[in-house]
């Protein structure tokens, strides 16, 4: 038994997980490192630092299996939905496949900004007009590129241009120094993560998987059961926050993550961002939650599937082809398919509920009211937490044999609501409230506009 088991054994943790946890962290002292020896060094000298770490962390997380040498990185998705194939097990796997995910991402998103760099900018939009790649990068920068600790792991995924950036020394100061306003930055994100760790700990021994299958879970009342899959959600979800953020902190502490200065003259240190804390905690719809975790996955998809997929002509097309790429790049269980699905089911009637929000006399006004302000905030808090919490059973516990009980239990309120509830309540307030017809003349001004 290594010193890792024994460690993983004494303080009741999964190796596995364990040995990332430790991957991770190990991006702060190499952080300490290349802030005051590499950081002004040649970019080949640099390449060459982030290669060795990179490869070195990737042998202690992922282990020397032949086969992993011998064919990663020879097919993207593909090889990485192999890998899926033949390594998933009945929880949730921390192998060479979690890396590689994000590696998966990284290296498609690379060839596809070298694609766009061959087009005329002036067909380009959005990050497609920065993140373009206008000079092939060679086989050193591109290794350095995938094997830069310490989001070589569990991401960030930013772009080569961004990374170039970094590496030509663009984040520096005007003397050519690291800024000092990152090591501030990086202990308040290092300490998040722990804190989230510790949240997650608490978590995972008061509330375990188990309990959901169980006969104490059955017997209470329908209320309880959405009061503790909520709370098992939120200290589950806190272990991807931990990861992100402990990531994010040894980014900064290594320069990279600056996008300029901000509204009071202060340096941004966003670029490595993978959670919004603020929008976390205080976003009170689905959209606010999509754009405040995983914000860098969620960009990559916008950028290099969803708006690729223009040429269907359909918005809701798009978004439901997006979002089954996401359910395919996490593996093959159900319950991932599922819980994509319903994403864009409740993200569609959200949508249908702003757009009807308006056609109700007198209703956008009272809303607006200071008073009931906060009313409709915890009202939408609650829903949007419940609900998560409820659909997060199928990505949580894995296999349908594990999550399809707990689900029934509840009577599957989640989906009876946005699949039967609303729809009818919709239909509803659409034929009371139709849409106000323009008339011609209106009509013609608008198109002149």
């Amino acid at each position: 038994m290594g010193a890792i088991s024994m460690l993983a054994e004494a303080i009741n943790f999964n190796e596995d997980g364990l040995r990332l946890l430790l991957s991770i962290m190990a991006g702060y002292p190499f952080g300490a490192i290349y802030r005051t020896l590499f950081y002004n060094k040649s970019a080949q000298i640099q390449y060459i630092y982030f290669i060795v770490t990179g490869i070195m962390i990737y042998l202690f997380n992922c282990g020397t299996n032949k086969y992993f040498v011998a064919m990663v990185h020879t097919f993207f998705l593909g090889y990485l939905l192999i890998g899926y194939w033949f390594t998933e097990s009945d929880e949730y796997d921390i192998n060479w496949t979690t890396p590689y995910c994000i590696m998966v991402l990284r290296l498609i998103g690379l060839c596809l900004d070298a694609y766009d760099g061959t087009i005329d900018e002036k067909k380009l939009s959005g990050d497609a007009i920065k993140n373009n790649i206008k000079v092939s990068p060679g086989l050193v920068e591109i290794a350095a590129y995938s094997f830069y600790l310490p989001f070589t792991l569990v991401g960030p995924v930013i772009p080569l241009n961004y990374f170039r950036e970094y590496v030509d020394g663009k984040h520096l100061t005007k003397s050519g120094n690291v800024r000092s306003s990152s090591l501030m930055v990086s202990v308040r994100r290092f300490l998040a993560g722990v804190t989230f760790a510790v949240f997650n700990q608490w978590g995972t021994f008061w509330i375990t998987n188990e309990y959901f299958n169980s006969q104490d879970f059955f017997n209470l009342p329908f209320l309880w059961k959405v009061i503790w899959t909520t709370i098992w959600y939120r200290s589950t979800f806190y272990k991807y926050a931990c990861a992100w953020l402990l990531v994010e902190g040894s980014s900064i502490l290594s320069g990279i993550g600056y996008t300029g200065k901000g509204n009071k003259d202060n340096d941004k240190w966003d670029g490595c961002r993978n959670i919004s804390l603020r929008g976390f905690f205080l976003g009170s719809d689905y959209q606010s939650c999509v754009e405040s975790f995983n914000i860098n996955t969620n960009t990559w998809a916008k950028n290099h599937v969803f708006k690729r997929l223009r040429f269907l002509g359909n918005k809701y097309l798009s978004q439901g082809t997006t979002l089954l790429y996401l359910a395919i790049w996490h593996g093959y269980h159900s319950g991932y398919f599922i819980l994509f699905g319903y994403e864009m089911i409740c993200m569609i009637s959200q949508a249908q509920l702003y757009e009807i929000i308006p056609r109700i006399p007198g209703l956008r006004q009272l809303l607006d009211k200071p008073y009931i302000k906060p009313l409709t905030w915890l009202f939408g808090k609650i829903l949007i937490t419940t609900t998560m919490g409820f659909a997060f059973l199928t990505f949580g516990l894995i296999k349908k044999e594990f999550w399809i009980r707990p689900i029934l239990s509840q009577y599957a309120w989640g989906y009876i609501l946005y699949i039967v509830i609303w729809p009818v309540i919709y239909y509803t307030l659409c034929k009371l409230f139709p849409k106000k017809k323009l008339d011609k003349k209106s009509s013609e001004s608008k198109k002149e506009l």
